[in-house]
C-alpha cells in the first residue's frame, strides 16, 4: 500500500511540474533561471511531503475540516495553473526575475527546510487528517521546542515564497487567503490536543508560541 501511495504521489508531483511548465509557456519558461529554480524547489517540496507526511486515521475532528480541504484544493489549482500562467504572460506589476524573485526562492527553501525538520521530529505522526494517531505522544523537540506549529508556518513561508518567486499577485493573494484557514485548523488542533494531553499540553502552550518565538 505504501509503495502504491508513493508511486501515486510521484506521479502527482511529475504531473504538476508538467502542468506548471505548460501554464508558464513551455520551453521559454524553462529558459528562465528563476523558473528552473522554482521547479526544483517545487519538486523537492512535494517529494518531502510524500515521504514525511502520512494520511492518518479518520476522526471526529477531521470531519469538521471538509470545507478547509475544498478551499485548499482550489488554492493548489491556482498555484499549479494560474500562478505560472501569470508569470509567463505578464511583466508586472511585480518585476519578473529580479531580487524579489530570488528572495522568494530563498523563503520557499526556508519553508521546505522547516517542514522537513517538523517531519523528522514527529516521526510518522505528521498527518494530513486531523486526529489522534495510534501511539500519539506530545513532541517538544526540534522546531517544536520553540514554536507549536512549524508545519503550518512552513505552508505560509512556502506560499509567500511562491508568490514572490513567480512575481505573482495571485500567488501572494493565495498566501494571504490561506492564513485564516490555517488559524481555524490550529484552533481545532489545539482543542484536540488539550482534550488528549490536558495539563501537559497547557504547560507546553505556556512556554511556546504558535509561529514566532516570544511574539505569536
Amino acid at each position: 500500500m505504501n509503495r502504491l501511495r508513493n508511486v501515486g504521489l510521484l506521479g502527482f508531483v511529475l504531473a504538476t511540474c508538467a502542468a506548471i511548465i505548460a501554464a508558464g509557456g513551455g520551453w521559454p519558461f524553462l529558459g528562465r533561471p528563476v523558473a528552473i529554480a522554482y521547479l526544483a524547489l517545487w519538486l523537492v517540496w512535494w517529494l518531502a511531503i510524500a515521504l514525511g507526511r502520512q494520511r492518518g486515521v479518520e476522526s471526529e475532528y477531521d470531519r469538521s475540516q471538509a470545507g478547509i480541504l475544498v478551499l485548499g484544493i482550489l488554492a493548489l489549482v491556482v498555484l499549479i495553473v494560474a500562478v505560472p500562467w501569470e508569470y509567463g504572460r505578464f511583466s508586472g506589476p511585480i518585476p519578473r526575475d529580479g531580487w524579489l524573485a530570488w528572495m522568494g526562492l530563498a523563503l520557499f527553501a526556508l519553508g521546505i527546510g522547516l517542514q522537513v525538520a517538523a517531519f523528522r521530529s514527529l516521526r510518522g505522526m505528521y498527518t494530513s487528517r486531523l486526529g489522534i494517531q495510534p501511539e500519539h505522544r506530545l513532541v517538544s523537540s526540534g522546531p517544536y521546542r520553540v514554536i507549536r506549529h512549524p508545519g503550518y508556518l512552513c505552508n505560509i513561508l512556502c506560499l509567500a515564497g511562491i508568490g514572490l518567486a513567480m512575481s505573482s499577485l495571485l500567488g501572494l493573494g493565495v498566501s494571504l487567503a490561506v492564513i485564516p484557514l490555517i488559524l481555524a485548523r490550529i484552533r481545532q488542533e489545539e482543542s484536540m490536543l488539550l482534550a488528549e494531553f490536558g495539563d501537559a499540553y497547557r504547560q507546553y502552550q505556556s512556554r511556546t508560541r504558535r509561529f514566532i518565538p516570544g511574539l505569536f
